[in-house]
């Protein structure tokens, strides 16, 4: 019987819902029994220390998209291993299609995470219609992705599928931060507008003086980090707000907060909202992507209008003013993402995707 081998290739391990996904997919192979490899395309980051056992993780060190020696590393890996299966996020999805013109002999599929599904007109992707030849199966993140493509891809709507994010913690019961304590797991750049979260917090200030908030993400656009710190100084809010930035305690950081929250302008499905879920946190969102299939009514939690500072900053107030409530919300939240988007969700999920040409168990 020939050796199940996986091969998934992302571009960073920074801190971004791809990024996690990669690990997480990579965690649940090697647990089913794979040879579970996750290669690397450019650098490490803060979710080096969360690889789990089993998963073994290559470099290439790529330093730019015509890095022939990264290209090369590659190419020898898929050489010695002979994956049986090819797993390529976003734009290492080009890499992947190069490799193929090599050899055939693995199978293929793209995991398209763009953020920026309610922009697909202006940013249209075009050349993947003629990339799409050499993928198998197309996985999407969310409903929008799925019907742009199976538009794009007309004829090919079996190959294309929507499988939502999974959360993958190992969370350690831990005491609670002594300052009561609102998480921003997300990476620092435009499409996840701290500066909407900001603003909320300067109008809080009027109404409650203790509490806190961390943001806790990787430094993706310098230009973005730099609005983000002045618009902290200008408001004077250096006590309430703190730039964690990359960080490899990020199961800590959920554990000790109290709420986590999510003000973003554009999303999918966001890995950390299924993460505070999983948790059991008190959350607030915005109501972006597919975050109302997580929190779907007041009954999960508060999802609120996106680049609306005043109903975030009212659903922040609501949540510290009665926090037993909250906690109730979360625990029914937990539950809901164990049993919808849970591992085993996936699991089957990516079953259907590339059955009958492969089987996974």
């Amino acid at each position: 019987m020939r050796k199940k081998v996986f091969f998934q290739i992302v571009d960073t391990l920074s801190m971004g819902g791809t990024e996690r996904m990669s690990i997480n997919i990579s965690a649940v192979f090697s647990e089913k029994g794979w040879e579970s490899h996750l290669i690397v395309s450019r650098r490490g980051g803060g979710l080096e220390a969360q690889i789990p056992e089993g998963v073994i993780v290559h470099f290439l060190n790529k330093k730019a998209f015509y890095d022939l020696f990264a290209f090369f590393r590659l190419w020898r890996l898929v050489q010695t291993c002979g994956p049986t299966l090819v797993h390529a996020h976003s734009t290492s999805i080009y890499w992947a299609v190069a490799i193929k013109w090599l050899t055939s002999k693995f199978f293929l599929v793209w995991h398209d995470h763009f953020g920026l599904s309610d922009q697909l007109d202006v940013y249209p992707r075009r050349e993947m219609k003629f990339f799409a030849r050499w993928i198998n199966k197309l996985m999407v993140v969310n409903e929008k992705l799925e019907n742009h493509w199976r538009k794009e891809l007309s004829g090919r709507e079996l190959d294309i599928l929507f499988v939502g994010n999974f959360p993958w913690l190992n969370l350690k019961t831990q005491d609670k931060f002594e300052i009561f304590t609102f998480l921003n797991l997300a990476n620092f750049r435009p499409q996840k507008d701290q500066l909407n979260l900001i603003k909320a917090v300067k109008i809080l200030t009027s109404q409650i003086q203790k509490f806190q908030v961390l943001m806790v993400g990787e430094w993706i656009d310098n230009e973005w980090i730099a609005k983000v710190k002045d618009e902290i100084s200008s408001h004077g809010l250096e006590e309430y707000i703190q730039l964690i930035g990359p960080s490899t305690s990020v199961e800590s950081y959920l554990a000790k907060s109290h709420v986590g929250i999510l003000s973003s302008e554009s999303e999918g499905l966001p890995v950390a909202l299924l993460e505070y879920g999983l948790a059991s946190l008190p959350v607030i969102c915005t109501n972006v992507g597919d975050c109302q299939k997580v929190i779907p009514s007041e009954e999960f939690g508060w999802a609120v209008s996106p680049k609306n500072s005043s109903q975030l900053a009212g659903s922040m107030l609501e949540v510290l003013t009665n926090y037993p409530d909250a906690i109730q919300r979360g625990k029914r939240l937990q539950k809901k993402v164990e049993h919808e988007f849970g591992k085993e969700c996936f699991w089957n999920a990516y079953q259907t995707l590339i059955s009958p040409k492969i089987q996974l168990v």
